[in-house]
């Protein structure tokens, strides 16, 4: 139950006058209908996999404290009534009004047999609240029905509360945004001004805080790029109804504009996104190739992003990472974490987004150093040490970085040197250490690459590409080991969307020496 940045944004844009005139539900914002009918009269069965089939209006009370499924992105999904929408639609789509009324019964259900217990269990965290109000809003609009006032002012209050995700309880993030969003609409629905100065208000103040000068957002995740990009666009729109927010206006899309422009970046040859921190494989966004520049810096995100076209599918391109501490939807590849593709081919890739379950163990190696091409010490782990650009050359064929880094702590102080050729399509990377110890480098290929030699006197592997290029791999130290889809613990995987894995190479390097130096070569 998550939602694409293109579904989520059609839960905060109003349909277009056409797409009403076609089906008036358009603008209630409840996403796409349910393939299939919801009969008036006839039993609603939801079948939300891996639980059992439960029916509308005969769900256990106790499964709302206790549900079934341990998962959080599925609980997030059954206590905030997402499961609703599509029903809800389809079902004003086809008139079937008692079916309806049937869902809204069990929204109110919902608060009489789960009242809000002041904390964030049982559902009333603010990412849950915000999805049921979600629910709420779309039935409010489908329906119109005063049995959805109280339930609506209760997930209200949670979102306007100390669990607000958004200052001065967090940092901005996207969630306060899609709630103060949401706030607005049911503050027009049940009339209620003062919700709506409120949330305008936090719009407003936030706002500025959202982007880098550069336009890059906090949440240290390229996905997440589009999705703020997107919903501050819309909370542009929605404040430009409210007199004297002209100037808060202008500025938001002066910052999505600039948003826009660094998701090209975000955005590889071959038309997908660069997968950096929680993000999946999906459709980038073209850029204007007349006036774009080789390469892409913000220190205060920590991004550093490179190409040589932006016409050509077999331009080299790579991204290096730096800056402040993880956070958000951000991965422990601040180390100097690299992707890197060339001849129209990913070579290094990062994990991808598998899921949000902090027990899961695959969750554990979507976030770690270990699946993010960085090296790590034998003794200790990533932390929140500072990370910064120490040198750069910029050069017509050629481009090279320097990054230092304490992340590992201030007694194992990093630097990694970046060197990537266009013209040689390759990539040469440099680690030093402040003294002799024992580090481990770990390489994760993109999951199309095959090996077709073994390990050539410790320091060379050869892979072989469905395309038929070729990647050599060479090293000042020692392949140790390569896996590929091992499951006890997790390594060698690829996530290219939400809960799906793929195998793919990891590349292990041992080096004892203060200097390590790793070369890609394609073919």
């Amino acid at each position: 139950m998550t939602e694409d940045p293109d579904a989520l944004l059609d839960l905060y844009r109003a349909g277009t006058v056409r797409a009403q005139l076609a089906d008036p539900t358009a603008s209630a914002r409840c996403g796409a209908a349910a393939p299939g009918p919801v009969p008036d009269g006839e039993d609603i069965v939801v079948k939300l996999s891996p639980a059992a089939p439960f029916t509308v209006g005969k769900i256990n009370p106790t499964t709302w404290r206790r549900p079934p499924v341990a998962d959080p992105t599925w609980r997030m999904g059954y206590e905030g009534l997402m499961w609703m929408r599509p029903l809800a639609r389809r079902a004003a789509m086809d008139g079937q009004t008692k079916s309806l009324d049937a869902l809204v019964d069990q929204v109110v259900s919902f608060h009489a047999k789960n009242p809000d217990p002041k904390s964030n269990s049982y559902g009333w965290d603010e990412g849950t609240a915000l999805r049921r109000l979600e629910t709420e809003n779309c039935l409010y609009a489908l329906t119109g029905s005063e049995k959805l006032r109280k339930p609506i002012f209760n997930d209200v209050n949670v979102l306007l509360g100390f669990r607000y995700y958004g200052p001065p309880y967090a940092p901005v993030h996207n969630h306060g945004l899609m709630a103060n969003l949401q706030i607005i609409r049911a503050g027009d629905h049940l009339h209620r001004a003062d919700w709506t100065k409120r949330a305008s208000d936090r719009l407003v103040a936030e706002a500025p805080l959202a982007f880098s000068k550069r336009g890059v957002i906090w949440e240290q995740a390229s996905q997440y790029q589009v999705v703020n990009a997107d919903l501050w666009d819309q909370a542009a729109r929605t404040l430009a109804e409210s007199p004297g927010t002209g100037a808060a206006v202008t500025s938001i899309r002066r910052s999505v504009a600039n948003a826009r422009t660094a998701f090209t970046w975000m955005t590889e040859p071959d038309g997908k996104i660069v997968q950096i921190g929680d993000s999946e494989k999906i459709d980038g966004e073209a850029a204007n190739p007349s006036r774009a520049p080789r390469t892409f810096r913000d220190d205060q995100t920590g991004w550093i992003i490179g190409r040589w076209s932006w016409t050509d599918p077999k331009t080299s391109y790579y991204t290096i990472r730096y800056g402040p501490s993880r956070r958000a939807h951000g991965h422990h590849d601040r180390a100097g974490g690299v992707t890197y593709t060339a001849k129209g081919v990913r070579v290094l890739v990062g994990p991808g987004k598998y899921n949000y379950d902090r027990k899961n163990n695959f969750y554990a190696y979507q976030i770690s150093a270990q699946s993010h091409n960085v090296p790590i010490p034998a003794k200790g782990k990533a932390g929140n040490g500072a990370s910064t650009v120490s040198g750069s050359v910029a050069q017509a064929a050629a481009h090279a970085w320097t990054i230092k880094n304490t992340v590992y702590g201030t007694g194992r102080a990093h630097s990694r040197n970046v060197n990537v050729n266009r013209d040689a399509s390759r990539m040469t990377v440099t680690d030093k250490f402040p003294k002799a110890q024992l580090w481990r480098q770990y390489w994760h290929l993109d999951p199309q690459w095959r090996r077709v030699s073994g390990v050539k006197n410790g320091k060379t592997l050869v892979f072989a590409h469905p395309s038929g290029r070729k990647l050599r791999i060479t090293t000042t130290g020692a392949v140790s080991g390569f896996v590929k889809g091992i499951t006890r613990p997790p390594a060698g995987w690829h996530y290219p969307s939400f809960g799906n894995r793929v195998q793919a190479y990891e590349i292990v390097i041992r080096s004892t020496a203060p200097t390590l130096t790793t070369t890609f070569t394609v073919s």
